[in-house]
């Protein structure tokens, strides 16, 4: 005797739930969710149709899957496929213009290895909020921001960024396998109780210019 599907453990299983949620949405077929389940009775497949409680939940898990964008991601993942195929045909037709073709073959080049720029909703982000509203309770006291980690291009290169140590001509900050730079060397400076005293010196040629524009009677600088 074969295996006989239990449509009752089926009723547990979200992962059928969101198939036949795909299934009602065209991603998946019929013999995909048939065959995967091993649903071969015709019987079986009628009445889990029937069953009202198992429509009420595929109808939860596309509502569900439309909200979070799950559907439309990988409705598009479906008909993108059928590009190269499109994209060859401009390609190999030699009644196309020269340009089109170089550009059908860009496109496939890109679609055969995207790189690392293609992937920026999968990589890492960074999110700082800043809540200034305590006293105003103003939504726009609220700030946010929101951006995605640089891709490293080299992952081999380890560097990392220390703020202890410093580069060369920046200090405060330096790069792994970058010697410290010594920190700036000060003068003894000034002798005590000199801060806010001028020099003697310095106020000679102020007095000798006064006497000159007074018409000092010697006429010459001290």
């Amino acid at each position: 005797m074969g295996f006989v599907p239990d449509p009752v453990e089926f009723m547990k299983d979200q992962g059928f739930i969101e198939d036949l949620a795909r299934f009602a949405d065209g991603i998946l077929t019929e013999k995909q969710v048939r065959q995967k389940y091993h649903l071969f009775g015709e019987d079986i497949w009628t009445d889990l149709g029937k069953d009202d409680a198992l429509v009420e939940r595929i109808e939860l898990e596309k509502t569900r899957r439309i909200r979070s964008g799950a559907t439309k991601r990988e409705l598009a993942q479906l008909h993108v496929t059928k590009g190269p195929a499109i994209l060859d045909g401009i390609m190999s037709d030699p009644k196309q213009s020269a340009r089109h073709r170089v550009d059908a073959i860009k496109t496939l080049n890109d679609l055969a290895d995207p790189g690392p720029q293609h992937f920026a909703q999968d990589q890492d982000r960074i999110i700082i909020r800043i809540d200034l509203s305590a006293d105003t309770k103003d939504p726009a006291d609220v700030l946010t921001f929101d951006a995605a980690i640089r891709p490293n291009p080299n992952p081999n290169d380890t560097k990392v960024i220390e703020h202890n140590s410093a580069p060369k001509g920046v200090r405060g900050f330096c790069l792994n396998d970058d010697p410290p730079l010594d920190p700036p060397k000060r003068g003894p400076g000034r002798p005590p109780g000199s801060r806010n005293k001028t020099k003697a010196p310095e106020l000679l040629p102020i007095i000798a210019a006064n006497k000159q524009t007074n018409g000092g009677s010697s006429g010459q600088p001290l």
